[in-house]
């Protein structure tokens, strides 16, 4: 029969498909709601929220079941719906759930988080045993984004199914369905005896849908079984480090596009001699990976490769996938050293070295809540998709805490466009600015023009990046200002001047924030890799934060696969410090 484990899976992941869903509904409830001002059906929203969140279910459902009516339509209503629906799913009531669906599809059959309901009540029939309810509605959705989360909800649910007849009708039931014919093709390849005419069904199965090694059971032993005799007795760790080094197009330059990819890697080698000094032998084996999947899906190949017991990067969609997909059916660990995409953590053996967009704004919101006593705020972005992304979730972030966001407007680095873009606010002054940017620029010239409107004591929330000078000289702004900055740089400790060096008489230069991480990231992973071995996720629940020092800011496991270090920091005295230490 199928077997569960083969991609890692648990009855946890319908939560974590479900948290990512609500994260995206908020932020399409804020750009659909937006300028709306009905603060009476907001506030009660709100409030019906609120304690969803806090995982009040039931009275989250009495809250939200009267914005559900024909005569109560506003903005909120399909999210109505929805909350509903999801606040009954988590109590297991189906029965309650599958009616609203139903109702939402009917009342909204445009809006446009559509396949987010064919998804959750897909997730509801199939809990409730409706098997072929739930895959119809599954198969309406037309989100490409949403296929591994499809495919996951679908094999927790049939992975249940213990009769291989049953499942193999399903096949022939639906025989357009990928993930249904690989769970009879691997079912039958994992069979110990399986008969004569199922090994020619499984073949024709491979044929038709091509399936990719990594998904074929009887590979399974030849990657992991090496691994499951003498990876925690060999006496080292192999750690793969996926990068654009770009070798094509080296130059000596210090001037690369990729010099942060050289920057990271020499940080490695530096933790590397570190970690022998502890006793803890590492081997560096470095792979040129951009974005060309065909060359990725080489590497995961290699023999050498499939030895890793971590690997590092790569930083594209495309190849991550494919690594991802062989750590997934590997005893390694995977870390991606710089992204703060959450949607990134679908197994439990990949990490963030960072902390999410998501969380950071989590905490930001929740430092400005607590430093401000108004409640509207003023948001502006700059150019690229992260400042963007920042912005919207913050403004969802504020929203759930109970303020208001007047106005969220991109804009450009340049004094005289601020000048033309930022208000006099003599009417409605908000209780604090937050800046999302990474030009470098912005920062400054926002708070002058500030200044010059008499706003010199308006805080403001920004992002480091929106920053050029070093932090250590935005001491003049003093208590207004906060930054957001997960790689902050305390350049008075004494392990800050000791690494610079020492890195420096190596590689004569001096180290850039990539070189800190990738020397903190190792130096962290291997002692926890060389103590825990396969227990690593329970050691990192574990593991007191803050009881070992590092160059940055350090890392904090214990709640997620994301590093969850406060990234909000504060002027305190003469230098920056996080806000809750």
């Amino acid at each position: 029969m199928y077997k569960k484990d083969q991609h890692n899976l648990d009855p946890e992941i319908l939560m974590r498909v479900i948290f990512f869903l609500i994260l995206t509904v908020q932020i399409g409830l804020y750009q659909t709601t937006f300028g709306q001002g009905n603060a009476q059906a907001e506030s009660r929203y709100r409030s019906a929220l609120a304690d969803y969140k806090q995982g009040r279910y039931a009275v989250a459902m009495d809250k939200f079941y009267p914005m559900t009516s024909v005569n109560a339509k506003t903005a909120y209503s399909p999210y109505a719906h929805y909350y509903y629906a999801l606040s009954a799913y988590q109590l297991k009531r189906y029965k309650d759930a599958r009616p609203m669906l139903l109702q939402l599809q009917s009342r909204y059959p445009g809006w446009n988080k559509i396949n987010d309901v064919y998804y959750l009540l897909g997730a509801v029939n199939l809990a409730n045993g409706q098997i072929t309810e739930g895959l119809d509605q599954l198969g309406r959705i037309k989100e490409s984004s949403l296929n591994k989360d499809v495919q996951a909800l679908k094999q927790h649910h049939l992975g249940e199914i213990k009769d291989f007849l049953k499942l193999k009708d399903l096949q022939k039931q639906y025989p357009s369905d990928r993930d249904i014919a690989l769970m009879v093709y691997q079912s039958i390849q994992s069979a110990r005896t399986p008969a004569q005419g199922d090994l020619a069904y499984a073949d024709q199965l491979d044929k038709q849908f091509k399936f990719r090694k990594s998904e074929k059971v009887e590979e399974a032993p030849k990657r992991s079984a090496p691994k499951s005799d003498t990876q925690w007795t060999k006496g080292y760790l192999d750690v793969a480090v996926l990068l654009p080094f770009r070798l094509d197009e080296f130059s000596t330059s210090r001037r690369r596009s990729n010099q942060f990819a050289y920057d990271y890697y020499l940080g490695l080698t530096v933790a590397k001699e570190q970690l022998q000094t502890e006793g803890i032998t590492v081997n560096l084996w470095a792979y040129d990976v951009s974005n060309d999947v065909k060359s990725m899906q080489a590497i995961a190949d290699n023999k050498n490769f499939q030895l890793s017991d971590m690997v590092i990067g790569p930083l594209y969609a495309g190849t991550f996938d494919v690594a991802a997909d062989f750590v997934s059916g590997s005893n390694a660990i995977m870390l991606n050293p710089l992204s703060t995409d959450a949607n990134l953590l679908k197994g439990g053996n990949i990490y963030l070295g960072h902390p999410s967009i998501t969380f950071q704004t989590q905490k930001a919101a929740q430092w400005m809540r607590t430093l401000s006593p108004g409640l509207n705020t003023v948001i502006y972005y700059g150019n690229t998709p992260k400042d963007s992304a920042m912005a919207a979730s913050y403004a969802a972030e504020w929203k759930a805490k109970g303020g208001k966001v007047t106005s969220i407007s991109k804009i450009q680095p340049d004094r005289e466009s601020l000048e033309s873009k930022i208000p006099s606010f003599e009417t409605n002054k908000p209780a604090h600015i937050a800046l999302f940017s990474s030009d470098g620029e912005s920062g400054g010239n926002l708070i002058e023009v500030l200044n010059g409107r008499k706003l010199n004591t308006l805080p403001v929330l920004a992002t480091s990046t929106s920053f050029n000078s070093q932090q250590s000289r935005l001491s003049r702004y003093g208590s207004r200002l906060s930054l957001i900055d997960a790689d902050h740089v305390d350049r008075e400790k004494e392990t800050i001047r000791q690494f610079q060096k020492n890195y420096y008489n190596k590689t004569s230069t001096f180290p850039s924030v990539y070189s800190y991480q990738g020397y903190d990231q190792l130096l962290f992973f291997g002692r926890m890799l060389s103590k825990y071995k396969d227990k690593l996720p329970a050691g990192l629940q574990s593991r007191k934060f803050g009881s070992e020092e590092f160059l940055l800011s350090g890392f904090d496991y214990t709640k997620a696969n994301e590093n969850q270090i406060t990234p909000v920091l504060k002027y305190s005295g003469s230098k920056w410090v996080p806000v809750d230490r």
